[in-house]
Parts: C-alpha cells; structure tokens; sequence
C-alpha cells in the first residue's frame, strides 16, 4: 500500500482533501460527524478538504477512512509523475497525438461519472429517513417512565444523523441510551450524533417532577446533513398523562394482565440498560392487582 509516508519521528501521510470532500458529501456525512469520529476540530476537517494541512498523522488517517467507510489507499494523494522517465523523451506534439485517444476516453468518463456521482448524492440526500417515538399512556408523578424512539434509514448500508427530542417543563432526565454527555443534555433537549445500520434504538428514562400539567407533550426531530430544509419531526406518541397508574397498566385497571406484560417485553426487551424495575412489573402481573399509596409514594400489591 502507498501512504506517502514522510519522514521524521511521527508517522505522517498525504492526504487529497478534495476526495475526502467528496466521499463525505456523497455519503450525506456531516464536518461535525467526521470530527467527532476522528476525535479532531470540525475547523480541522475544512483544512484537510480544503489541502491546507495535506499532511496528517497516520492514526487520524486511518480513523477518517474507518468513518467514511474506505480504505486508507482512497484518501493518499496520487503521485506526481516522474518527468524525468525515458517515456517522455518524445515530443509534445508527438505525445499529444499518442494520448489523445486516453484524453478523450478520461473525459468521456468523467462526464459519467460526474453523472452518476450527482444522482447518488441526489439519492443519498433524500434517504427513506423514520423516527418513531413510543411513549405510555400515562405515568405517576416522580416515577420513572421510558421513551424509545426507532428510526430506520437506508435500506443498505449505514446512516449518519442528528437526533434531537425536546422534553416537556418539569421532567428530569434519569439516563439514556445511547448515552450522550453533558453538553447533549442542556434546556430539556436531547441530541445524539450517531451512525445507524439500517435502523436504530434510542431511548431515555424520565420522571415528572410536579402536576401543573396533567398532560405534557412531546416533541423531537432527526436530520441527516446540515440542511434545516431536511428536518424531519419524530412521529408516534407526543403526549403522556399524569395520573395514579403505573405506566405499564396502559388502561388503567389496576392490573397488569398478560396481554401488557408482553408488550412490555416487546416494546421494551432492547433497552434493559436503561434501568427500567422489570421485577416490580412482573410482581405486580404476578398479583390480583395494585393500589398506588401516594402519601408513602409506593405500590401495594395486591396477592
């Protein structure tokens, strides 16, 4: 394999920003996205793409590759040619007339390839992007309750995208999944950079902490590239109620019967991480029935 190395104590390779432009831009990928895979400064990937910094260090350019899915070969500059070799001692008119025919060739596949390039990124910029929230009917003031949303991207290969979800006043955020850091987590918003192979699980636990609603609402968006045109709202549930039922009893009747339990199976197997009290529910499926004590803020459970 070629890597242009050069020389000294660090392991540096040359880099053609341009074509690390167009892979990212072909893909729908993000600055954002690629400094935050390769661990550098968005500032840092627009002086790669734009050949300001040729010269990288051979781990970040492993770890672009390894984000934009291509080997490492794909992203060094090709060699300059030796001027100096016995096949350019002919004339220029006489090696004109022998690569003309290569000449026209190259253009005439570049003009399909720069066809097919703009219908692919046509193509990649309008994938069949869903997110769909799925939220209980209804959940006890202080008690935790989860929220999943599902999003499908492209049918083949991996998407990259933005998910946003902005929480109602008064709620606080116990964990989620995947787990974001502080800066994900400001002004009752949600924001996770992720990559999502075909489709993807996103979730978080949540309690109320007072009434001055009985119904609070939902709201959220997922994107794909920087362009707010192609935002798209999170579909599914957008409003729960405050109440004295537990948020698995999903009509109220003080029991969790066997058709709930195993929607909660269903619903909610992928995110055990997440903390959710699956033996209290069982418990209570396993009971006549429940009582919510609100003055000891605890279930009575009924044998």
């Amino acid at each position: 394999m070629t890597e242009n190395n050069i020389p000294g104590a660090m392991t540096m390779i040359k880099i053609d920003g341009g074509k690390v432009k167009l892979l990212r831009e072909n893909q729908g990928l993000t600055q954002l996205y690629l400094a935050t895979a390769v661990q550098v400064t968005t500032d840092t990937i627009s002086r790669w793409e734009n050949k300001r910094y040729p010269n990288i260090k051979k781990e970040n350019g492993l770890n672009l590759a390894e984000a934009l899915g291509v080997p490492l070969d794909e992203l060094l500059e090709s060699p300059t040619p030796d001027v100096s070799s016995p096949f350019n001692t002919c004339s220029h008119s006489t090696r004109f007339k022998k690569i003309w025919p290569l000449l026209l060739l190259a253009i005439t596949i570049a003009a399909i390839l720069g066809t097919f390039g703009y219908y692919l990124m046509v193509a990649t910029t309008s994938i069949p992007l869903t997110a769909k929230r799925s939220l209980p009917v209804h959940c006890i003031k202080g008690q935790p309750f989860p929220v999943v949303i599902t999003v499908t991207g492209a049918p083949t290969g991996s998407t990259a995208l933005i998910l946003k979800e902005e929480l109602p006043e008064n709620t606080t955020i116990l964990k989620t999944l995947p787990g974001v850091n502080a800066a994900g987590l400001k002004n009752k918003k949600i924001k996770w950079l992720q990559k999502i192979e075909q489709s993807g699980v996103f979730s978080y636990l949540l309690t109320i902490n007072d009434r001055k609603n009985e119904n609070l609402l939902f709201d959220g968006s997922v994107a794909i590239n920087n362009d707010s045109s192609n935002l798209l709202p999170i579909t599914g549930d957008t409003e729960i109620s405050l109440g004295i039922h537990h948020w698995a009893d999903s009509n109220g009747d003080n029991i969790i019967s066997d058709n709930e339990i195993l929607t909660v199976y269903d619903r909610y197997s992928e995110i055990e991480e997440l903390g959710l009290n699956i033996d209290l529910i069982e418990e209570i499926w396993l009971g006549s029935g429940y009582n919510w004590d609100q003055k000891t803020s605890s279930y009575e459970i009924f044998e």
